[in-house]
């Protein structure tokens, strides 16, 4: 009764702290005290270079969300808990760590809590390619079922191989080099595994077909042989693609929603002579979304032009040049890499949920008017990055956002590459800005044409020097030795 009095009192002068001063308990780095204004929240950072901006996020009552680069006070709180949550910082090849990554305050009238966030403790973050499979064929993808060990490779060339330890059996998983060709840039591009593959065996791949037609296809596993797919598949979408053998796009993913997005490119050509970016009566240069859970596909509800008029219902967005690669983050963010024509290169990032937007092409490159004429962005969605050709770039390999265990200092940077100089970059969108944009001192041999990650959301690299037919490597980015 007497404790109960004390934490009663303590809580009338606005002198909680988590038990502190005598009403028990520890507070940290946390200290609240009295004063006459509403509730007030104050973060204070400390530890960082002058100028490097925090990694905070601070969550409260009702969806309260609020992040913090430098020392601030959130004013006008409502009453309730409030946690700090502060992630690594990386400036260059340096990470700075959080001396305490999770805090809590508990935010009532007339009270100013004070949460102090200090980094320190910055050690050398380098990264370096390890070498864990080679003797392919321009490997050009890579992906893993959930809860799987192995890596599934996809060669250009029409065969999907599997490594498990190291290993590549001589016997592909899948070949279907007899419905492909590689002329030009035509090809299997990639596979997307459905959500249930444990269940249903059920996976897609995404090539063009003898004609150049961009077509997507389900193909089941072998009821009796795991590393092994049944030879024969049911085509559900096919896109006519005449003339250019370019362009394509090719990338396939199964969004958190269970519908499965696909890129295509604008049928290539300079400056999309067919307008196909900006026709919505044209599947090409477009992000689609299609519902493939029944026998063939179906349009799912939230579609822009779902229910007829405005354009074909498969359309999720448009304004693409060549999505090469696009790929879902687990904060709900889509990432698209699409490759550029002869000026920049861009990476946009929207939220999963949003339908029905043009990113630009082929009135916009990244942010610049394609010709001479001046143009109007109204209405466009401007990339969240982009770079220029001038540091020797030629067309941007999207990758992912890392998310996996072993590198918990890039948790939540995006990596990318490009196909001209095969550099490892990252950068940190947040909130609408990018930060901690660094260049990595690791470069892969040969061409780089995709990035993949494993069950363990683990990030690999695929590379193929050229020098013979079976050149190409797989490599996983690792700490460096």
């Amino acid at each position: 009764m007497i404790r109960s009095h004390r934490w009663m009192l303590c809580r009338l002068l606005g002198l909680v702290t988590l038990w502190l001063a005598g009403c028990g308990g520890s507070s940290g780095d946390i200290q609240i005290t009295s004063g006459g204004t509403p509730a007030t929240l104050t973060v204070v950072v400390s530890g960082l270079p002058a100028g490097t901006p925090a990694n905070i996020t601070v969550n409260g009552p009702g969806g309260y969300r609020q992040t913090a680069a430098q020392t601030i006070t959130l004013g006008n709180l409502v009453a309730g808990t409030y946690t700090v949550t502060a992630a690594p910082v990386l400036t260059g090849s340096t990470s700075y760590q959080p001396s305490q990554a999770v805090q809590t305050a508990m935010v009532a009238a007339n009270t100013a809590p004070t949460i102090g966030v200090s980094y320190g403790a910055p050690s050398d973050m380098r990264l370096s390619l390890a070498q864990v499979a080679d003797g392919f064929a321009a490997p050009i993808f890579l992906t893993a079922p959930a809860n799987d060990p192995r890596l599934f490779v996809v060669e250009r060339a029409g065969r999907v191989r599997i490594v498990r330890d190291g290993s590549v059996p001589g016997t592909a998983f899948l070949d279907i080099s007899s419905l492909t060709t590689t002329d030009g840039e035509r090809g299997l591009f990639s596979m997307a595994f459905d959500p249930a593959y444990a269940t249903s065996g059920r996976f897609y791949v995404c090539y063009t077909d003898q004609n150049g037609a961009i077509t997507v296809a389900r193909y089941t596993v072998s009821a009796s042989n795991p590393d092994a797919a049944n030879p024969t598949g049911t085509v559900l979408l096919s896109i006519p693609h005449p003339g250019a053998s370019n362009h394509n796009g090719g990338q396939l993913a199964f969004g958190t929603d269970g519908m499965l997005y696909i890129g295509t490119g604008d049928g290539g050509g300079s400056n999309d002579p067919s307008n196909n970016a900006q026709n919505s009566n044209t599947l090409l240069g477009k992000i689609l979304r299609i519902d493939v859970s029944g026998a063939s596909y179906a349009v799912p509800a939230g579609n822009p032009f779902t229910g007829g008029g405005g354009g074909r219902a498969e359309i999720w967005a448009m304004g693409l040049r060549n999505p090469w690669r696009f790929s879902f983050d687990a904060n709900g963010l889509l990432y698209i890499a699409d490759v550029g024509q002869g000026q920049r290169e861009e990476v946009n990032a929207v939220p999963t949920a949003s339908a029905g937007l043009n990113y630009g092409w082929d009135r916009l490159e990244g942010t610049a008017c394609v010709g001479a004429t001046p143009c109007d962005p109204a209405g466009l969605t401007p990339p969240v990055f982009e770079y220029s050709h001038d540091a020797g770039g030629c067309a941007i390999v999207g990758g992912y956002v890392y998310r996996g265990a072993a590198l918990p200092e890039l948790q939540g940077r995006y990596f990318y590459t490009d196909l001209c100089t095969g550099k490892l970059a990252s950068f940190l969108y947040r909130d609408g800005a990018v930060s901690e944009l660094v260049d990595w001192p690791v470069t892969a041999s040969g061409s780089v044409y995709s990035f993949g990650t494993d069950a363990a959301q683990e990030l690999y690299v695929l590379a193929d020097p050229g020098t013979s037919s079976t050149s190409g490597k797989v490599y996983r980015v690792q700490r460096a030795p």
